[in-house]
């Protein structure tokens, strides 16, 4: 496994910017432009990937620090709560999608348009709810940094775990926000 970090040039750290994974990609690509279109630039393509995506940065700084991660831990009641309100959300955009799937008229569709806003909007709130968790999460990426300094990173992964929820959720709630447009 490369440390994608160094592929890089850029300091193992959480507190990158994507503008300067983006500066170091695009300085790498310049000033070897054949292995950055052919397969030998995939080492430099997956590290501006990764480094660019808080769930995947987090993910790669706790594996090149050897940290192993728990498998089905338990979740969090704040998160128990979101996950019924997304889960909630999500079926009620379903059933308004599938019934304006098989919606024969116009005036059948168009009868479906009310309560199709209200899906969307649903929808929405839950995205807004996960954007306000992940951001939650990647502000504590500095108190990470710190904790690692005593070897102790049980924070950062129990909030990698979180952050591979909230990044599922997100991708469930927007696939159904494109689906309602069509209604």
């Amino acid at each position: 496994m490369a440390n994608l970090f160094a592929v890089l040039g850029l300091a193992e750290t959480l507190l990158l910017k994507p503008e300067d994974v983006d500066s170091a990609w695009q300085s790498f690509a310049r000033e070897s432009p054949a292995s950055s279109d052919s397969g030998d630039g995939s080492d430099l393509h997956r590290a501006r990937s990764v480094l660019s995506d808080p769930v995947l940065l987090l993910e790669h700084w706790l594996d090149i620090h050897g940290v192993a991660l728990e498998r089905g831990s338990s979740m969090a009641p704040d998160f128990m709560d979101l996950f019924s309100m997304i889960h909630s959300a999500l079926e009620q955009a379903d059933s308004v999608y599938k019934r304006h799937q098989i919606a024969t008229t116009a005036l059948a569709k168009a009868l479906l348009s009310k309560e199709a806003i209200a899906a969307q909007l649903a929808v929405q709130g839950c995205l807004g709810e996960i954007h306000g968790k992940k951001q939650e999460r990647i502000e504590q990426f500095e108190s990470f940094e710190e904790a690692a300094k005593d070897n102790n990173y049980h924070a950062a992964a129990t909030a990698l775990g979180q952050l591979k929820f909230l990044k599922k959720w997100e991708q469930q709630c927007q696939e159904r926000l494109l689906q309602l447009i069509e209604c």
